[in-house]
């Protein structure tokens, strides 16, 4: 049993010139019909029938077959069904007979080797004479009849609910062969094969070629991540920020040692994730995806040595492993001698999305709002401590959040039956934005809150909760920040006394929120995304540089 795949492409074309060898994401649109059917294992010949020989001269490269069709079968009123019977002919009198015909239009770039593969099986499986690529139409329609619009539809229902209707997208259609002639290759026994939406698009327009060339650059993404009680949630937030960025590209997770606070989180965002107990176990679903994000802190050489023919992407990796990435961002935790392969700097801080569709915060002339938030775990309660500190200020509300691994309640509520300052606390906090609103002065650690807190314009006491944060370069030189360096070395004569300079000294904290307030933070998540795509299309053509 041989198939035969036909390619008719003719060399003029009105809507776009010369679309068949028009270059399509860095080939011409020809060669992709050209490779799917020369991967295809269900396919033993390939013939491309055209009127052009420039088509032809580009063609003679592949392994195929090519058919100078007879001038007649090149007039703007022709059909495919007398072309494609002439090719079937031609091949005949050369090479022999054949039982199948598919019929593959280049102006389907995005058809994938396996979804043809699977159309073949379906066509073979239920005899058909025919089997046509469609994709899913059913829609709500309105046609018109005697100058009138009226509904072509019974009764008005969801979509869900209306009968079913199928729209060719000419990728293509398979013919028994017996049933292929110069009128027609439609047989009695027909068939459909609803093709991906992402593969169905037939180009016949330049908005048409704009839209499927986006499509063919989708990046896919593997984010491979950790969130607990000891690492807190930030990991896994960043991860879902960034992931929110790529709407559109394929973005999978995987995630070890996480709390169900975290796979919740995940499942709110309807993003899919597949857990797992090793981190070797990655290698296991790397398959298939273009990049591989890491979020979890340091890694090692046996863990990076994973990834050889990936693009690696690591944030916060000061470990070992870090020089085996194409890229590790580091918007906290500068190096001295940093490698190329390092980006440090606000402008690479992850922004989550519902901090940056909030406002900034104005100004104000008196200090009312006191947000302390300490994340993750606050090994060494500065929760307690900068609240205490806060003590004489009684006309003041403070607002506090506690992370998911805060251990130190028993203390902390202690004092707050017995304090006079007006407060809440906050738990499990999933709006981070809307919580600093209207915030006058912020305390916390020198983590990445910290940028969070300049992106809303609040000024910040920062104190490092240990060694690895106090090489947070931000706060210690911005002018926005008042820095106090690492909690052991902060007593609390020293909390106090910046507390109250700041909350007394009106033009010092006006500096600090205009210092703030021309940080170009909210860029910086955009700025990530921009470099991600640029770098992995430069590393994949070095790789790929080929021309055919």
């Amino acid at each position: 049993m041989k198939t035969l795949a036909i390619i008719p492409a003719r060399g003029g074309s009105k809507g776009i010139i010369r679309k068949n060898l028009r270059f399509f994401n860095k080939k011409p649109l020809i060669y992709y019909s050209i490779q799917n059917a020369l991967k295809s294992y269900k396919i033993d010949d390939v013939v491309v029938t055209t009127d052009s020989d420039e088509i032809i001269d580009y063609c003679k490269r592949f392994d195929i077959k090519i058919r100078k069709r007879p001038s007649y079968l090149g007039e703007d009123n022709v059909t495919l069904d007398p072309v494609i019977f002439d090719a079937v002919e031609w091949y005949k009198k050369k090479y022999g007979g054949v039982n199948t015909i598919i019929t593959m239009q280049p102006t389907s770039p995005l058809l994938s080797v396996d979804t043809l593969n699977k159309a073949f099986k379906k066509f073979y499986s239920e005899n058909l004479d025919t089997l046509i690529s469609v994709e899913d139409n059913t829609h709500l329609e309105w046609v018109e009849k005697n100058n009138r619009f009226v509904q072509a539809y019974e009764k008005r229902l969801n979509r869900q609910w209306l009968p079913k209707k199928y729209k060719e997208t000419g990728a293509f259609l398979i013919s028994s062969r017996k049933i292929v002639s110069k009128d027609t290759r439609i047989g009695k026994k027909v068939g459909v094969y609803v093709i991906p939406s992402i593969e169905a698009i037939d180009i016949d327009s330049e908005i048409d070629w704009y839209v499927a060339e986006s499509i063919s650059k989708r990046i896919k993404i593997l984010f491979v991540t950790s969130s607990n009680e000891r690492v807190g949630m930030g990991h896994i937030y960043r991860c879902i920020t960034l992931a929110n960025q790529f709407i559109g590209h394929k973005r999978d997770f995987l995630i070890f040692d996480t709390f169900e606070k975290g796979k919740e989180l995940l499942e709110e965002n309807n993003f899919n994730y597949h857990e797992i107990n090793n981190l070797n176990d990655v290698s296991k679903y790397s398959d298939g995806y273009d990049i591989i994000l890491n979020d979890f802190l340091d890694t090692s050489l046996e863990y990076m040595n994973l990834f050889k023919d990936k693009f690696v992407i690591n944030f916060e990796d000061l470990g070992e492993g870090a020089d085996k990435a194409n890229i590790v961002y580091n918007a906290l935790y500068e190096l001295s001698n940093p490698k190329n392969n390092h980006r440090f700097g606000l402008e690479y801080f992850i922004l989550n999305d519902k901090i940056l569709i909030k406002s900034p915060n104005k100004f104000n002339d008196n200090v009312e709002n006191v947000l302390i938030t300490f994340g993750g775990i606050d090994q060494n309660n500065l929760t307690l401590k900068s609240l205490k500190a806060l003590e004489k200020f009684q006309n003041i509300f403070v607002k506090i959040i506690l992370g998911p691994g805060y251990s130190h309640f028993d203390e902390l509520y202690d004092y707050l039956k017995q304090t006079k300052i007006s407060h809440s606390v906050l738990t499990e906090v999933k709006d981070m934005g809307r919580e600093m609103q209207n915030v006058d002065l912020a305390i916390t650690s020198n983590g990445r809150t910290v940028y969070e807190l300049a992106a809303m314009n609040i000024p910040t006491i920062s104190i490092a909760q240990n060694d690895r944060e106090t090489m947070h370069l931000f706060s210690r030189y911005s002018k926005g920040i008042e820095y106090l360096g690492i909690s052991s070395n902060v007593d609390d004569e020293k909390l106090i006394q910046s507390i109250e300079e700041i909350i007394t000294n009106k033009g010092k904290r006006y500096n600090m929120y205009k210092i703030l307030s021309q940080t170009k933070i909210r860029q910086s998540v955009n700025n990530v995304k921009e470099d991600i795509i640029s770098s992995f299309w430069r590393w994949k053509d070095e790789k790929n540089n080929n021309w055919e």
